[in-house]
């Protein structure tokens, strides 16, 4: 399947249909549980996002976006490789945090995606597309282009849709991990 949103419709079908099969044996005091579907329900909310801007032509405005979905599938793997119950209570108390730094740790998220094995290349290109958003599309306005640098350039809704569609495997990947057989 090469189309990055029937991908990413995929992993999204996948997950309700695993919490279906896992929800009645899900305990609220479970931590690593909670964080995960938490996580999970985040990451469909960001790709539903991400979608709907790719589809208007207004995939710059999206990427903090999908900077966050890369998070949020990075804190699942982590959280569902080991030490479930810790990794989740110390999730939420990064996130607890009154502050971005909490839940968008750059130094982090390259310590997490490496230990992992999360390809670099995904994270180095979403980490990477920060410029984009703030040199990209910026001459909406009359005499902009005289300020926006030459190799500022606004990336594509179908690079955005792919990069998603990677992400949401991954977060499918962690639910897998935690729940096997229920996530295929």
């Amino acid at each position: 399947m090469d189309d990055p949103i029937k991908r990413i419709g995929s992993a999204k079908t996948a997950m309700d249909h695993g919490f279906s099969r896992v929800g009645p044996e899900l305990d609220p005091k479970d931590d690593a549980a909670r964080a995960l579907l938490l996580l999970a329900c985040r990451a469909v909310a960001v790709s539903n996002a991400l979608m709907v801007l790719a589809r208007r032509s207004l995939a710059n405005e999206a990427l903090p976006l999908a900077r966050s979905l890369l998070e949020l599938t990075v804190h699942m793997r982590w959280i569902a490789a080991q030490d479930s119950a810790a990794r989740a209570r110390e999730f939420f108390q990064e996130c607890g945090q009154r502050n971005w730094e909490g839940i968008w740790s750059s130094r982090r998220l390259r310590e997490r995606c490496s230990a992992l094995g999360i390809p670099a290349e995904l994270s180095e290109r979403v980490e990477g597309w920060s410029q984009e958003h703030v040199w990209g599309n910026a001459s909406g306005l009359p005499w902009a282009h005289v300020l926006t640098p030459p190799a500022a350039s606004a990336v594509s809704g179908e690079a955005l849709t792919a990069a998603a569609a990677d992400m949401m495997a991954e977060a499918l990947a962690a639910l897998e991990q935690r729940w096997p057989g229920r996530f295929t």
